[in-house]
């Protein structure tokens, strides 16, 4: 049995008559007749009698109908699919978010891609913050969005955007009036951060340990926004990128200072297998997301 047959046998349920049925199927009638006739003869049943200038489909052709319907429904779904995956339309997508901070940006640019891809199947995950380039490598993940890229002949890198990581603290800190920070500043200050090795930390391998610094403490935080509230209240200082001050400055009392002589400048990359870097959906996030962040700037001049 063919599917020919069985979209036949459709048309015929269709449209009641051979000559109806041959121009759905952009079939001549002795075709459509040939090709029912081999089937009766290999199936050994009678799948349809003539009724005056009409075809009734018989028992045997009534039961081959209704699972023509759910076959060829399933057929044509999955060459629709396929066709959008072909044309780069649709697919799934697993996104890993390789560093905390990140949430809030790209989540202001994650409704805008939904919208725009609703046949594309979308998961964001941080189960593969600490091994996500060798998720990508096993097909666990997609695409990544970091800041500390690995860069290697595996994986394609596109750069976003660049950025600033800044000390946010209090505005009543006694910090707060200092134009320029040194790293010795930050021995006897309570250093917020993610729980993340130190290794890993920016605030560590890039401000403290190349001065040999070791703050009076150490507190690690989940959650951006409750860290941003301690640094708030006095409870410590952090460091993170500078576009979190702008969004939350207006209601938190924070303020941020740099350091001198210190660049702490960052670029954030969508990294991606090199085969699928050339998906529509990919490249199209890829451009949204550089797209987003200069509007971004340009409606908030403090980000700049």
């Amino acid at each position: 049995m063919e599917l020919i047959h069985l979209r036949i046998l459709l048309a015929l349920k269709q449209h009641g008559s051979l000559s109806a049925a041959g121009v759905a199927l952009h079939l001549t009638q002795s075709a459509l007749s040939h090709q029912i006739k081999n089937l009766e003869q290999r199936l050994g049943v009678v799948l349809w009698r003539k009724q005056g200038r009409n075809l009734v489909l018989t028992q045997a052709g009534k039961y081959l109908s209704e699972v023509a319907d759910s076959v060829i429904a399933t057929v044509d779904s999955a060459e629709r699919h396929l066709n959008l995956l072909a044309a780069g339309k649709t697919g799934k997508l697993t996104i890993g978010i390789d560093c905390h901070a990140c949430y809030e940006w790209f989540q202001t640019i994650l409704q805008p891609y939904l919208q725009a891809w609703p046949e594309l199947e979308v998961d964001v995950t941080s189960n593969y913050r600490f091994n996500a380039f060798t998720a990508i490598r096993q097909f666990k993940l997609d695409e990544v969005l970091t800041s500390d890229p690995a860069f290697n002949d595996e994986l394609n890198y596109q750069p976003i955007f660049e950025f600033e990581l800044v000390l946010i603290v209090a505005k009543n800190h006694p910090l707060a009036g200092r134009q320029w920070l040194e790293p010795a500043d930050l021995q006897t200050e309570t250093i917020l951060t993610y729980p993340v090795e130190r290794e890993r930390l920016d605030m560590f391998r890039k401000v403290l340990q190349p001065a040999a610094i070791e703050p009076k403490a150490h507190i690690t935080v989940e959650e951006t926004g409750f860290m941003l509230l301690m640094a708030a209240s006095g409870r410590g200082v952090c460091l993170l990128p500078e576009w979190l001050l702008a969004v939350n400055s207006a209601h938190l009392e924070i303020t941020c200072l740099r350091f001198k002589d210190l660049t702490l400048s960052k670029t954030m990359y969508l990294a991606t297998r090199h085969e699928d870097a050339g998906l529509d959906y990919i490249r199209w996030l890829t451009q949204y997301a550089r797209d987003s962040h200069r509007n971004q700037r340009l409606a908030n001049p403090s980000l700049n």
